[in-house]
């Protein structure tokens, strides 16, 4: 039995490859960092278009039909991820999740299920230009084929959990939503830009929807580690995107308009600077 086991283990380390990596683990970071090369972008001419939930499709036809139309106009000449998220029904759901005690991978189902809805809604408005819905699984493995055959592709923002998974921070609620979501999906893709459609402006000095007596004043350009250090009290997108451009390998800039304003869709989609740009610091 001992001859045996010194044989096998023979032929096992005949077969090691001569590697840094070789019998270190891949979490040390001084091991890997030595080996960090560019990464390619995959789609660099795709632009990621995130239709907010609450801000726009929770607004009805009167918001919806106008921005899809933009979008349907934009199609000859650029070729898009769409973008969906939950709305208000998002809240809801989570807050019976929470009375029932379920763990944040539900949680996180149910409520990428309502953006589905959504992404269902702006898809079946754009079916005539063959324009279809994607499920998360098909986006990550065959987006570029879809687009190779239609101008466009809509999915929802909403990065899946794995059923039993917790969040890193206190609590059950999933700390990446749509937005973050949105922002991993374009970076892994290297898209040409990241443009989140909501019902403001852009990023304001403070909240437009309040009145407390000092106007908002929008903030046209700035780094993503400024803005948090503003500590606002409100934000168009979630914060933890803010976070995340600083670890970013491609996507170093985003961009937050207006989509109830007619043409700044358009506009974004063509480099123009309008609405609020964060940029990596």
């Amino acid at each position: 039995m001992t001859k045996t086991l010194s044989q096998s283990e023979s032929s096992f380390a005949a077969k090691d490859v001569p590697s840094p990596l070789m019998r270190q683990t891949l979490l040390d970071r001084e091991l890997v960092r030595p080996l960090d090369r560019p990464v390619i972008p995959l789609l660099p001419w795709l632009n990621v278009v995130v239709i907010g939930g609450r801000s726009i499709m929770d607004k009805g036809r009167d918001a919806v039909v106008p921005v899809v139309d933009e979008l349907r106009a934009a199609l000859p000449d650029h070729r898009l991820l769409i973008l969906t998220g939950p709305g208000i029904r998002g809240r809801h759901v989570l807050g019976v999740g929470l009375d029932l005690g379920l763990p944040t991978g539900v949680l996180a189902a149910l409520t990428s299920a309502e953006a589905e809805q959504n992404g269902h809604l702006i898809a079946a408005l754009l079916a005539e230009q063959g324009v279809s819905y994607l499920s998360h699984a098909t986006i990550a493995h065959q987006l570029a084929v879809h687009l190779a055959a239609s101008r466009a592709a809509v999915s929802n923002g909403y990065p899946p959990y794995g059923i039993y998974e917790f969040p890193p921070d206190v609590g059950k609620i999933p700390p990446h939503r749509t937005d973050t979501g949105a922002f991993l999906l374009a970076d892994a893709y290297g898209a040409a830009r990241l443009i989140y459609v909501k019902d403001v402006d852009g990023v304001c000095t403070s909240d437009p929807a309040t009145t407390n007596g000092s106007p908002a004043e929008l903030i046209p350009r700035i780094g993503a580690a400024a803005l948090l250090a503003r500590k606002l009290d409100t934000l168009p997108v979630d914060a933890l995107v803010l976070q995340l451009m600083a670890h970013a390998k491609n996507q170093k800039e985003i961009q937050i308009v207006n989509g109830l304003t007619p043409g700044n869709i358009t506009k974004a989609l063509q480099g123009e600077h309008v609405g609020t740009l964060i940029h990596a610091d």
